[in-house]
């Protein structure tokens, strides 16, 4: 499976009601203080890689939030029901290991600092539709999601990289 790099351009489909479906709470500890964000599971494709399938998270007001000043419709075109955008340093990524495998996209505030296990186990264990868990599962968070459970709170993450 090829994963995505910097430049890459990805088909991204437009928030629809039934997004509502595949939107998950993630929470983290950011600065002692707990943050929570509201994220859409998208399956997006990377028409760079033959449409290959891209698990993309993206921040509510990033997807369905027209007048924020982060609506994806500042970064990419709209063609049809789809967003067209090339993957710049506006987005950051997760990976199961550093030969790039399982690697997903995020399109969220930066200022985020979630680790990147917070994204796959909380869509593999939360009330989300059927087919975001099967989609987050090829980009390996079942392994992740079991080695999070086995070492508990002494498991350690790794943030989010910026493309």
């Amino acid at each position: 499976m090829s994963y995505p790099t910097k430049g890459d351009v990805l088909i991204i489909p437009a928030y629809t009601a039934e997004s509502e479906i595949a939107a998950v709470e993630i929470q983290w500890s950011q600065s002692f203080r707990t943050r929570t964000a509201r994220y859409y599971v998208v399956r997006a494709e990377n028409q760079s890689k033959d449409n290959a399938d891209v698990l993309l998270f993206v921040q509510d007001r990033f997807y369905k939030d027209e007048g924020s000043n982060d609506y994806i419709g500042k970064i990419a075109r709209r063609e049809g029901s789809s967003w067209i955008v090339s993957i710049s340093d506006r987005f950051q990524y997760g990976q199961k290991n550093k030969a790039g495998e399982g690697r997903w996209v995020a399109l969220h505030d930066k200022d985020n600092k979630p680790y990147q296990h917070r994204f796959m186990v909380t869509t593999i264990q939360g009330q989300v539709a059927e087919w975001a868990k099967v989609l987050a599962k090829q980009f390996g968070a079942g392994e992740i999601a079991d080695a999070v459970s086995k070492l508990g709170n002494s498991f350690i993450g790794d943030y989010l990289h910026t493309f």
